[in-house]
């Protein structure tokens, strides 16, 4: 069972559909782990539909009507592209191997390795990746220029505000510096949203900023 979940804000820009689509997909990661926000969706779904039942209509004008309209389309497509659909409601199904150590993982240092998905979804001004922390092992010392989401796939971790288990949904932003380690019993799986680079904080590591500058 999930103990932590996305707020309130993240949750209703979820189920209005003006979350943006790389976090959307982490989201939706998170919902097919957890039957407790499955429950918030559908509650905030019908209370949605409630409203738009009670509202007033409400003069626009054409130019602004087409407007949004065009938003809307573009929001679908990019949301079909961003959040695949599965027979088994897993959203990463059809973009992933069956399973995680078929996949192709690109080593990033003795005890952390990579699988990118960025190109396969098509999404500009994101990163988003599979990250593996082998049992024990940690993140250098960091904190973020943007907003990280993460969803705890397989094993878990903990860092200086937590300890985060299989289906765990984490953010973090500009205000946490943190340490990411891997609980010693099973390497550690997360699938990682970022819309900016991290940025290491440890003395020893500050000079690679300028490679994880990737917008």
């Amino acid at each position: 069972m999930s103990n932590h979940h996305p707020d309130d804000i993240t949750m209703l820009d979820y189920a209005a559909g003006t979350l943006p689509m790389a976090q959307s997909l982490a989201v939706a990661a998170h919902l097919f782990l957890c039957e407790t926000c499955r429950t918030r969706t559908t509650q905030l779904n019908t209370l949605g539909g409630a409203v738009l039942e009670q509202s007033s209509p409400q003069q626009i004008k054409v130019q602004e009507f087409d407007r949004f309209m065009d938003g809307i389309d573009d929001e679908s497509v990019a949301a079909k592209a961003a959040v695949p659909k599965a027979k088994n409601g897993n959203p990463l199904a059809k973009i992933l191997p069956e399973r995680f150590s078929d996949i192709n993982w690109r080593q990033q240092t003795k005890e952390i390795a990579e699988y990118d998905l960025t190109k396969s979804l098509g999404l500009k001004g994101y990163r988003v990746a599979l990250q593996k922390i082998k049992a024990g092992a940690r993140v250098p010392e960091h904190t973020h220029k943007g907003r990280e989401l993460t969803v705890i796939l397989s094993g878990g971790f903990s860092d200086e505000l937590g300890v985060y288990h299989e289906g765990d949904f984490v953010s973090r932003d500009a205000t946490h510096q943190h340490t990411p380690t891997a609980l010693q019993n099973e390497d550690c799986i997360c699938l990682t949203v970022l819309d900016a680079p991290i940025r290491f904080t440890g003395p020893l590591l500050r000079w690679l900023n300028p490679l994880f500058a990737w917008r």
